[in-house]
């Protein structure tokens, strides 16, 4: 793999440009919706709506930003272009600690359990997946694979033992929403926050990134600590996530699609994806909230978020399985 030396001016440029495409995006979806607020003439109604529009916009935009990030250092540490915190697992082990503490400690408490959930997911696989000091990474995969199944069931037996109004909660819950219904902003702010500071970690590691994906003898024999980049990735990625799924659910697939989509517009740099990946997975989720909304004016049907990106995801997860997957596996 031969980069070209990255300017301070070439990656301003990178990062202006992306950040224009979330601003423009996020700009519609406050304009844009299921109703026409301009036809109202009360300017409260419209002042509530236009709140409520930003507030789901900014939602759709830190969690996207938080999956689409972790999917991306996810594939660059594992170089496999199937991993996700989706397809690890890591997402479930936070939606279910998430679930559990709703309902045993309340929901004040969600975001951190979800990071443990996270966090004791990627434990677990990454675990189970090294031998003599390296990953297996379909090993990796597979143990993700499981775990998922798992939860699932967990999930089930959860909610049989609760009323059916709770019953109902998580079965929504766990389709993935940027929900009004319950207003958090704390919360928001605390996903952006982590996020933004995931990005800026995440471009620091870039270049070790970069060395990796010649192979990790290759990356240590020019000086990258492969295995303090390891965990400092596992762990960041695993918290982004249990923080993104504590405020929307499990919403899957932003964090495979998003940097795919970016290797085939800007190339395999991760010194320019990092903050593309940043900006492009808000806004990718931010247009996804937005279809959801218009979908459900034109039809009265609520539809969630995560059902339209599992939609998206599923035939893209096919298209890497025909195609990237047998190259992997030749390089490997």
């Amino acid at each position: 793999m031969t980069l070209r030396p990255l300017s301070p001016g070439r990656y301003v440029r990178t990062l202006l440009v992306w950040a224009g495409v979330w601003v423009v995006v996020g700009v519609a979806a406050v304009l844009l919706g299921s109703q026409n607020i301009w036809a109202w003439d009360r300017w409260d109604q419209q002042r509530d709506v236009l709140q409520m529009r930003l507030y789901s916009v900014l939602t759709a935009s830190v969690v996207g930003a938080a999956l689409a990030l972790a999917g991306l250092a996810f594939q660059a540490l594992l170089r496999n272009p199937l991993a996700s915190p989706y397809v690890l697992g890591v997402s479930g082990g936070g939606t279910l600690a998430v679930i559990l503490a709703s309902l045993f400690v309340g929901i004040t408490l969600q975001p951190l359990f979800g990071c443990f959930g996270a966090l004791a997911t990627i434990v677990f696989v990454y675990t189970v997946a090294q031998r003599r000091g390296r990953i297996e990474p379909y090993t990796l995969l597979l143990s993700g694979v499981i775990l998922n199944a798992f939860y699932a069931a967990a999930i089930m037996l959860a909610s049989a033992q609760v009323p059916p109004a709770k019953r109902a909660d998580i079965a929504y819950y766990m389709m993935g929403s940027i929900s009004t219904l319950y207003v958090r902003w704390p919360l928001v702010a605390m996903v952006g926050v982590l996020a933004a500071a995931a990005a800026v970690v995440l471009a620091f590691l870039a270049k070790g990134f970069n060395l990796v994906a010649l192979g990790e003898d290759t990356a240590g024999a020019m000086g990258i600590p492969v295995h303090r980049l390891r965990m400092a990735t596992f762990v960041l990625a695993s918290l982004v996530t249990g923080a993104a799924v504590s405020l929307a659910g499990p919403i899957g697939f932003v964090g495979l699609i998003c940097p795919h989509i970016l290797r085939m517009l800007l190339g395999p740099d991760h010194r320019r994806l990092v903050p593309a990946s940043f900006f492009f997975g808000a806004a990718f989720l931010v247009l996804a909230d937005l279809a959801s909304r218009i979908v459900e004016g034109a039809t009265g049907t609520v539809v969630p978020v995560g059902v339209l990106t599992a939609m998206c995801g599923g035939p893209f997860f096919v298209y890497l399985l025909r195609t990237r997957w047998r190259r992997t596996a030749e390089v490997q």
